[in-house]
């Protein structure tokens, strides 16, 4: 029978200052990067960092373009089928169509229309990208490009679904249909195509340095921008014989360890927040809300996607669903000047996704969560809602 080994007690706490050391480290060379001007990013600098139309389906949408100013050719599109494994001659080059961008296939109903982000198409097939960084998934969204690509395309079209980490679209962008699509993903696919572009054109194009600059900021968004010496040093402490069992105790509580973190530095803050404005603070399953004892219907809500926290946001939503006639008709919406995101029948004022940096909570974000900074932005952005619906005397029944 094996034995029930367990991490001795002087592991443990050897490991996390193993693993705090080497983070100050990481952090001093990080300090010394940003100080040499190292961590220059141009895309940064113009903000467009989580931009998904302005920069990310712009510039893939150049890059792939053959006939693009990059002037390459055809070489960044021949690499991107290779990366996918599309066989060479599936689309003609030269055939290629100009309208490669936002290309608008009809009013939206339940099965057609819509704006694909990106295609490929030569007349006679075509590569469709739906490409998505932070955006939740529309309704039948990807069922309706299927659907253009089966009456365009007969003789053959490839379905791509692009996210950070190459998860599956929603049922609900399926409009829970079987059809064929490929979930592709910035961290693997992306990163991989861009290393192949970066290598097969020439030193003295400009493009080149663009891609590499485009790829440090894939790298940032997908966590991969950790220094490799770093990661090299925590995977050998994590996996080294008198640790091994520590860190497999440390995981079997990681879900617990965010629940808990959360809890501490984002919920009590926002409940104390709650209270001291008079107040009251609900936890929920996918996020929390904050309202007043005569609002009937509506409340202040931070929310999630189906409790995974990422893609978060916030605005003013009904928490008595019961009572959801009850809510505000139509007429009555009214875009907040401090929300950025249309309204809706779910969202009568708008809603906001929160900034880039802090919009997931994860362990990536540890930090600016217990400094507090999470929070803040929430309670600051709570207390404009609340302002503009006073000064605006908008109702909040």
């Amino acid at each position: 029978m094996m034995k029930n080994i367990k991490p001795t007690n002087d592991v443990l706490p050897h490991l996390l200052s193993e693993v705090t050391k080497l983070y100050a480290e990481s952090q001093k060379k990080e300090k010394e990067r940003w100080e040499s001007g190292d961590t220059f990013n141009i895309f940064n600098t113009l903000g467009l960092k989580t931009e998904e139309v302005r920069l990310h389906s712009a510039f893939l949408g150049e890059l792939l373009n053959p006939k693009g100013s990059h002037g390459a050719s055809d070489v960044f599109l021949k690499a991107f089928l290779e990366v996918l494994g599309i066989e060479e001659g599936y689309i003609d080059y030269d055939a290629c169509s100009l309208n490669i961008l936002e290309r608008v296939i009809g009013t939206v109903t339940e099965t057609e229309g819509g704006r694909i982000d990106i295609i490929i198409e030569d007349g006679t097939h075509a590569v469709i990208i739906e490409n998505k960084i932070y955006a939740s998934d529309q309704c039948n969204q990807l069922l309706r490009y299927h659907n253009y690509g089966q009456e365009m395309f007969p003789k053959g079209f490839k379905l791509l679904y692009l996210t950070l980490d190459g998860h599956d679209p929603s049922d609900c962008s399926i409009g829970n249909r079987i059809f064929d699509y490929e979930p592709i993903s910035y961290e693997s696919d992306i990163l991989a195509w861009l290393d192949r572009c970066s290598e097969r054109v020439s030193k003295e194009l400009p493009v080149r340095t663009l891609i590499i600059q485009y790829m440090d900021l894939v790298k940032q968004l997908t966590y991969k921008d950790m220094d490799t010496k770093y990661m090299e040093e925590l995977k050998s402490l994590a996996l080294s014989p008198e640790n091994v069992l520590a860190v497999g105790e440390l995981l079997r509580i990681q879900d617990e360890w965010l629940e808990g973190l959360l809890a501490k530095y984002i919920w009590k803050p926002l409940s104390d927040y709650a209270e001291s404005r008079g107040m009251k603070f609900k936890l929920e399953e996918d996020g929390a809300c904050i309202y007043k004892e005569d609002w009937k219907y509506y409340a202040l809500y931070i929310f999630t996607e189906k409790r995974t926290w990422s893609d978060l946001y916030v605005g003013v939503s009904f928490y008595n669903e019961p009572n959801r006639a009850n809510k505000l008709f139509k007429k009555d919406f009214a875009l907040l000047n401090c929300l950025n995101q249309a309204p809706d029948e779910y969202w009568p004022y708008g809603w906001n996704y929160l900034p880039s940096p802090i919009r997931n909570w994860n362990c990536h974000i540890t930090e600016e969560i217990v400094s507090g900074q999470v929070c803040d932005w929430i309670k600051n952005k709570f207390d404009e809602i609340l302002s503009e619906i006073e000064e605006r005397n908008l109702p909040m029944p």
